[in-house]
């Protein structure tokens, strides 16, 4: 997908234990995406932590120059009150390459995900252009 400096988007990212299963956002010079929001469906996260063992699923991003996915976000049985995590604030600008990733945390071993619903916008790099 493909979205213009203006456009709001949303995208979903399929839950995995694999680091390749990562989505590639390459983000042109001049341009910044804000990821403001994340959620998981109640239905999907209820049935996932009904497995024994299962702990939840986090946002995970790494970008060039740092190649380890880190969390940015984690849904898990005990500590989330809520199943959207609103005001995230995560503003990367280009030329830049970043990845995303919906971690299963333990408890995937019957193979059932949780995808990780993300949204934000993108805008233009005022600092570009001074």
């Amino acid at each position: 997908n493909s979205f213009l400096p203006g456009s709001p988007f949303s995208f979903s990212l399929h839950g995995s234990v694999q680091e390749s299963d990562s989505a590639i956002i390459r983000i042109p010079d001049g341009v910044c995406l804000k990821i403001n929001c994340a959620s998981v469906q109640r239905k999907a996260m209820d049935e996932y932590l009904k497995q024994k063992g299962s702990i939840g699923v986090s946002l995970r991003l790494s970008s060039e120059e740092n190649p380890e996915m880190l969390p940015i976000w984690t849904f898990a049985r005990d500590r989330s009150s809520g199943y959207t995590m609103s005001g995230l604030g995560l503003r990367v600008c280009g030329p830049r390459t970043v990845r995303l990733l919906a971690f299963m945390e333990m408890g995937y071993r019957s193979g059932q995900s949780v995808d990780v619903h993300v949204f934000g916008s993108v805008s233009l790099n005022k600092d570009a252009f001074d």
